[in-house]
């Protein structure tokens, strides 16, 4: 099973995949591939639209990489796109999304702003650093990019966009306006759930994270609010899936813990640990969290 950075939530990696499907195109998407050696590049400085295919190049593997949970080697690979090609937007954004990941969150702000620099009305960049900026607790911060993104283009529509606004509003203590945004991202084009197949496009594959982020946050919310079966029933949606994440194992073991089923608290903390050893929510358990 594919390793997927614990330090990244649902939300942002559904849209990364959708970006590394954007850069997949011409033959430069079957050069590398996670797990095998980097290209290395020549010493010897390439000429101007050479040293563009070789960013590309390195663009694709860094995603490749933070896709399998490797974000050390993810962002050198951003880094060394930026050094061959200084405007391509695109790296900049990885290499945020690498240093979130890798839990640096100014680096990933600096990073964040180079890009928006250069692309300045792009949903996607705007809801993951609204995203980051809510996750350092600066919640006004956060919900203004957010709110930007909800209307701006992306790869990806609304829907994405309106998860992450919900989350942050709960974040905030908003539990109506959280409501309201997890809602309405529900109620988006692709956001009915469908059967997996092997055939799933990267654009399913997207609303399919997105789908269980956003039941995985109206889990949240109804759990604290102490409805515990609507908290249950919507996270069971997600830990039964492929989107199965920390947060939703996490969120399905305390209200197992809370209603006093101790078996179904164990297994789902089982999965937990074997799937997300190195998350937070994984650490909280072990450092004796329960109901937090």
């Amino acid at each position: 099973m594919r390793r997927l950075p614990a330090g990244l939530p649902a939300v942002v990696l559904a849209g990364l995949a959708l970006l590394t499907a954007c850069q997949s195109t011409g033959t430069l998407a079957t050069r590398g591939t996670p797990g095998q050696q980097a290209p290395q590049v020549p010493d010897a400085s390439p000429a101007p639209a050479d040293a563009h295919q070789r960013a590309v190049l390195r663009l694709q593997l860094a995603s490749r990489y933070l896709q399998a949970g490797q974000g050390a080697i993810a962002l050198d690979e951003a880094r060394q796109a930026i050094a061959l090609d200084p405007d391509l937007t695109d790296a900049y954004h990885v290499q945020a999304l690498a240093q979130m990941a890798l839990r640096r969150p100014a680096e990933a702000e600096l990073s964040f702003r180079a890009a928006l620099s250069r692309r300045q009305d792009d949903g996607d960049l705007l809801n993951n650093y609204g995203w980051l900026l809510c996750e350092q607790g600066r919640h006004a911060e956060g919900l203004a990019q957010l709110q930007r993104a909800v209307a701006a283009p992306s790869t990806g529509g609304a829907a994405r966009m309106l998860t992450s606004l919900g989350a942050c509003q709960l974040r905030q203590g908003d539990l109506e306006a959280a409501h309201r945004s997890l809602t309405a991202a529900l109620s988006q084009p692709g956001m009915t759930a469908a059967a997996n197949t092997a055939n799933d496009t990267a654009d399913d594959t997207a609303d399919a994270a997105t789908r269980a982020a956003a039941h995985t946050q109206l889990g949240l919310l109804y759990w604290k609010q102490g409805d515990l079966p609507r908290a249950r029933a919507e996270v069971a949606l997600v830990n039964a899936g492929r989107f199965a994440s920390p947060a939703s194992l996490w969120l399905g073991a305390r209200i197992a813990h809370r209603e006093g089923d101790a078996a179904a608290q164990q297994a789902l903390l089982a999965q937990l640990h074997k799937r997300f050893p190195d998350s937070r929510e994984s650490s909280a358990y072990q450092q004796g969290a329960r109901d937090e």
